[in-house]
C-alpha cells in the first residue's frame, strides 16, 4: 500500500495539517515541540498524532485505542475528520461523531450501505487488514501488536492475517454451518426414520389382529357358509337377504290368500251340499229364499275356483324364486359375517398403508445416510481446513523464509550474537551465543532487538503473499532500552530500510540523533494552547 498525502482536521491535539508523504526523502525525523510545558519539551507534542491518522483513516480505530471522547480535538469546534489517498487512487475519508467512511476509487464514489461493508470494501482493494498494518508499518511505543509475547493463537492469528489465510478459516466456518446443518438433518431424518418405522409397526399389528380374527372367524364357519361369504360382498348378502325375506313374506302372504280362498269355497260347496239335500219331501223342490241362497253360493264356489287358478301360479312361482335365492347362513351368522368383511375391507386398506409407509421409511433412511456421508465429508474438510491441516501446511512452508529474515535484521541489531528459530507451532526457540534464552528474561534492550526483528521479518512475509507492502514505515520511539552497540545496529537496519522505504522516525535518542540527523528531513510538530501544528522544515 502506497501512502499519498493525508489532510487531519481536528483530529487529537491537532486542528489542521497536511503530509504529503511523498514530499520526503527516504528519512524523516518528526521532532516536537511542547510550547505548554515548562521548560518546553517535546513530549506531548503529538508527534504520533499523525501516525495514529493514518491508522484512524484506515481501519477506523488508533494504536493506541484512544477512546471515542477524546479522538477529536477538544479544543476546537470542527468536525473531526481525517482525509488521506493511497495508491494514487483511492481516496478515503472518515469521521466521528457521527461515524462517516466515504471511498472514492478513481473519482468514483465506491462507498457501501454502512461503514461496515465500506471497511469490508476498502480492506479488501487494498489487500490488507488492522493487523497486517500494525505488524508490518508501524514499530514501537502504543502498538501492542509483539509477536513474541503473543500467546500461541494470537500469533496464529498474526500469520494468518499476513497470509490470507483467514479466507481458508472463513471456508471453515462455511463448512461447519454446512455440517451443523447435516447433523441437524441427520437428527430429523433419524427421528422422522423412528417414526416411520412406528407407524409401520402399528399398521403391521392392526393387519396381523385383524387377520387372526378373520382366521377365528373362518373356522366357525361352514365350507359352504365360508365360500358364500368369499364369493359375495356385504351389498351383496344383505340384498339378497332382503329379497329372501320380501318373496317370504309374498309367499306367505299368497298361501294366507289361497287358505282363505279355499276355505270360502269349501264352505259355499258345504252350504250346496246342505241345500241341495233340504228339498221339498211333497214337490222335491226348495224353497224360493234356499234357491236364492243357493245360487249365491255356487257363485262364491265359482268365483273361489277363479280366484285359486289365480293365486296357484303365483305361488308356483314365488316357490321357485325362493328355492333359487340361497342364503346359507343364518341370522346369527350375519353378524359375524359382517365383521369380517369389515375386517377385510380394513386389511386391503391396511395393506395399501404399508406399503406406502415402507417406501416413507426408506426414503428416510436414504435421506439420513445421504446427511450422515455429508457430514462426514464436512468433518473431514472442517479438520482440513483448520490449524491442524491446511493452516499448519501453509505455516510450514513459510517457516525458513521467516526465520531467515528473521535472523537477517537481527543480525544489523545484535552483531550475530543472537538467533531465532520457529518451530510448526510457532513457539520460538533464541539463542544468545549459541546459548539457550528466554524472551522473558532478556533485557529491555534485547527484547526490543528482537520484537523488531521479528516485525519486520513480517513485513516481508508480505513478499509471498502478494499483499502490498507500504512505501511508508514508521519507528516511534524504539530507540527505548537499546545500548549503544544496538544503537549502532540499528542505524545500520535503518539505511537497509531506507534503500526501498520511506521512514518516519520519532526518537529522543540522542546516540541515534546524531547519526542520522544530517541526511533526514525533518517533520515538526509544534503545540501551544493545546493546538498543534505540524510542517516541514
Amino acid at each position: 500500500m502506497k501512502l499519498n498525502t493525508i489532510k487531519i482536521e481536528n483530529f487529537l491535539s491537532i486542528e489542521e495539517a497536511e503530509v504529503d508523504f511523498e514530499d520526503f526523502s527516504e528519512l524523516v525525523r518528526v521532532v516536537g515541540v511542547n510550547n505548554d510545558t515548562k521548560p518546553k519539551s517535546s513530549n506531548g507534542a503529538g508527534k504520533s498524532s499523525i501516525i495514529e491518522a493514518v491508522a484512524f483513516a484506515l481501519f477506523g480505530k488508533t494504536i493506541r485505542k484512544t477512546t471515542e471522547k477524546s479522538l477529536g480535538n477538544l479544543n476546537t469546534k470542527g468536525k473531526c475528520r481525517v482525509t488521506i489517498r493511497v495508491n494514487d487512487n483511492v481516496v478515503i475519508e472518515r469521521t466521528k461523531k457521527p461515524p462517516m467512511l466515504k471511498v472514492m476509487v478513481d473519482g468514483e464514489n465506491c462507498t457501501k450501505e454502512g461503514v461496515n461493508q465500506t471497511q469490508k470494501y476498502l480492506e479488501s482493494i487494498l489487500n490488507t487488514n488492522s493487523s497486517v498494518f500494525l505488524a508490518s508499518i508501524v514499530f514501537g511505543q502504543g502498538n501492542s501488536t509483539n509477536f513474541l509475547t503473543a500467546s500461541a493463537e494470537e500469533k496464529r492469528t498474526i500469520i494468518q492475517n499476513f497470509l490470507s489465510v483467514s479466507e481458508l478459516f472463513k471456508q471453515r466456518q462455511h463448512i461447519k454451518a454446512i455440517k451443523s446443518k447435516n447433523n441437524n438433518d441427520k437428527k430429523v431424518y433419524s427421528t422422522l426414520v423412528d417414526d416411520a418405522n412406528f407407524k409401520l409397526g402399528v399398521i403391521r399389528d392392526r393387519k396381523n389382529d385383524l387377520t387372526k380374527m378373520c382366521k377365528e372367524a373362518d373356522k366357525s364357519l361352514t365350507p359352504e357358509k365360508l365360500a358364500f361369504v368369499k364369493s359375495h360382498t356385504i351389498s351383496e348378502i344383505q340384498e339378497i337377504e332382503r329379497k329372501n325375506h320380501d318373496l317370504e313374506v309374498e309367499y306367505n302372504r299368497l298361501l294366507s290368500k289361497k287358505n282363505e280362498v279355499r276355505g270360502i269355497a269349501e264352505r259355499a260347496l258345504a252350504r250346496i251340499e246342505k241345500y241341495e239335500n233340504g228339498k221339498c219331501e211333497h214337490c222335491d223342490k226348495v224353497s224360493f229364499h234356499i234357491w236364492e241362497m243357493l245360487q249365491e253360493d255356487k257363485k262364491i264356489a265359482k268365483q273361489s275356483g277363479e280366484d285359486m287358478e289365480d293365486i296357484l301360479p303365483f305361488v308356483h312361482k314365488i316357490r321357485k324364486e325362493l328355492s333359487e335365492v340361497k342364503l346359507p347362513i343364518h341370522l346369527e351368522d350375519f353378524d359375524l359375517i359382517e365383521k369380517v368383511k369389515s375386517f377385510e375391507a380394513e386389511i386391503e386398506i391396511l395393506k395399501g398403508q404399508l406399503k406406502t409407509q415402507k417406501q416413507i421409511c426408506k426414503e428416510h433412511i436414504e435421506d439420513m445416510s445421504t446427511a450422515q456421508k455429508q457430514y462426514d465429508l464436512m468433518r473431514f474438510w472442517e479438520t482440513a481446513f483448520s490449524e491442524q491441516g491446511l493452516v499448519k501446511y501453509v505455516i510450514r512452508n513459510i517457516l525458513s523464509f521467516f526465520n531467515e529474515r528473521s535472523n537477517y535484521y537481527l543480525g544489523f541489531l545484535t552483531q550475530g550474537n543472537f538467533s531465532i528459530e520457529f518451530d510448526d507451532l510457532l513457539q520460538e526457540t533464541i539463542l544468545n551465543k549459541k546459548k539457550t534464552s528466554y524472551f522473558s528474561t532478556l533485557s529491555g534492550g534485547e527484547k526490543k532487538k528482537l520484537s523488531l526483528s521479528v516485525m519486520l521479518a513480517l513485513n516481508d512475509l508480505l513478499l509471498l503473499t502478494g499483499k502490498e507492502r507500504s512505501n511508508v514505515v514508521f519507528f516511534d520511539e524504539i530507540a527505548d532500552s537499546l545500548d549503544e552497540e544496538g544503537i549502532k545496529g540499528l542505524y545500520e537496519l535503518i539505511q537497509q530500510i531506507t534503500l526501498t522505504k520511506r521512514l518516519f522516525i520519532i526518537t529522543h535518542n540522542d546516540n541515534l540523533t546524531s547519526l542520522i540527523e544530517d541526511w533526514s528531513d525533518i517533520l515538526e510538530v509544534t503545540k501551544e494552547n493545546h493546538i498543534s501544528k505540524v510542517k516541514k522544515l
